[in-house]
């Protein structure tokens, strides 16, 4: 087990050096050391203001797949490595890795209740260092879909879409409602396409379409669907930790603070004669910190 983890530490650190050094993905902010949560929430948070100050259209799409780690096609992943310029000894390296994998289901040893050995088609391997670098690899053209490249520019209908690990998202501007209308639903029509082609599955159900409004923006209704699947329309929608609001008033997300905060002060409080102070430093940075 020792050995495989540095095995796989080493083709990690090959896979990543080859994408960092020539095909690094700007709106990718996951499974990278110098960006972080911080840095997919200041950009998207940017995006909106700035198209709400310019008195623009705006809103959002907050994707959520359903179990995107365990829809990683083994073939289509082995495409991608190669249409990305891994080849030779590396790619049947990393090809040897994910073939002849097998697995089955045991119910019951002593009555020998159990399945059939299946060959792993999908899916990375459970708890490998090699998971989110395939899965970043994976998705790592799903940003060519925005029309516009990687800035919303002023005055002008464009789209960006921000990836971090498996959450994707997508902010959609305009100065035209009309031209607002048609790109967010050809967005929704490419993305859902992109999805299909790549066999991964869009949960309907958890994912959020956020239309951003000001108190001079008229009201008005937009229904994104695909293939009669709707996308569910809500005033708030959870980013990477914080509950944003289709006004961002934090009104929702200052309610949730306030909550788990009351929560963590009365269980210190109760904690306080029977724990010493190391103890509840540790409670105070597991509920609070």
């Amino acid at each position: 087990m020792y050995f495989k983890k540095i095995f796989e530490k080493v083709i990690y650190k090959r896979l990543f050096d080859h994408f960092n050094n020539a095909i690094l993905n700007e709106h990718q902010y996951g499974f990278q050391s110098a960006v972080s949560t911080e840095n997919a929430s200041y950009i998207l948070l940017n995006e909106v203001l700035t198209a709400m100050n310019c008195k623009q259209t705006v809103g959002g799409i907050f994707c959520d797949l359903n179990k995107g780690f365990d829809c990683i096609n083994h073939a289509v992943l082995l495409e991608k490595l190669k249409f990305y310029g891994v080849s030779g000894k590396f790619y049947n390296l990393v090809k040897s890795y994910l073939d002849e994998r097998y697995q089955k289901v045991i119910i019951s040893y002593n009555n020998g209740i159990e399945s059939t050995w299946e060959k792993i088609k999908e899916e990375v391997p459970q708890g490998s260092i090699l998971g989110p670098i395939f899965f970043f690899i994976y998705i790592i053209d799903l940003p060519k879909l925005a029309p516009t490249g990687t800035k919303i520019l002023l005055y002008a209908t464009g789209t960006k879409i921000l990836l971090y690990a498996d959450d994707t998202s997508i902010i959609v501007t305009s100065p035209n409602l009309e031209n607002y209308k048609k790109q967010i639903n050809k967005i929704c029509r490419d993305i859902n396409y992109w999805f299909k082609l790549n066999q991964l599955v869009l949960h309907y159900n958890k994912t959020h379409y956020l239309q951003f409004n000001t108190k001079n923006n008229r009201d008005y209704v937009l229904k994104l669907n695909y293939h009669g699947n709707y996308v569910k329309s809500s005033p708030h929608t959870k980013f990477l930790g914080l509950i944003i609001d289709d006004s961002l008033s934090w009104k929702a997300h200052i309610d949730q603070m306030i909550s788990k905060l009351n929560t963590a002060c009365f269980v210190i409080r109760s904690l306080q004669a029977i724990m010493s102070t190391e103890s509840l430093r540790m409670v105070y940075f597991a509920y609070i910190h």
